[in-house]
């Protein structure tokens, strides 16, 4: 499988590269009033209003910043009634791709209910990497409030 690496914070995490669109320069995102702190906004991609979660702050503790590495990816998140649609995914210090055989992929151990985006992990290197389910990403009520057609 061929991974995004990003560090949003201090650890390592794998992106599914399969599911990744483009990732672009940061830029000026609107803000959504009321939206849990890590939904960063919205911004246009090419003629389309798409959402931004942080996934620094999501991941961690803190907002991202405005690095040189930091970067807007764009996945391509599955709808749950069939059909997709651009989301953005904010974070520090997006690094490389590399191939990481699927057998490599180990179960993390733990649960973390309030996490379930937090995939299995794979020893590099730098110590354990988790990859960040995309398909796990949004709970039922952030996935209406960003994309209407699922309400």
């Amino acid at each position: 499988m061929l991974c995004l690496v990003l560090q949003p914070g201090e650890e390592r995490y794998l992106l599914d590269a399969g599911t990744i669109v483009e990732i672009v320069p940061f830029v000026h995102l609107k803000p959504l009033p009321h939206a849990p702190a890590w939904v960063a906004g919205l911004f246009d991609y090419r003629g389309e209003a798409v959402p931004v979660i942080d996934l620094t702050l999501l991941l961690g503790s803190r907002p991202s910043r405005a690095l040189l590495t930091t970067r807007i990816v764009i996945v391509d998140y599955p709808l749950p009634g069939g059909g997709s649609h651009p989301l953005g995914l904010l974070s520090e210090q997006v690094m490389e791709t590399v191939r990481i055989a699927d057998e490599a992929f180990m179960p993390a151990g733990v649960e973390v209910p309030d996490a379930p985006w937090l995939g299995p992990v794979t020893r590099r290197a730098d110590g354990l990497e988790q990859r960040v389910e995309i398909t796990e990403l949004l709970p039922d009520e952030v996935r209406e409030l960003l994309f209407t057609e699922c309400a």
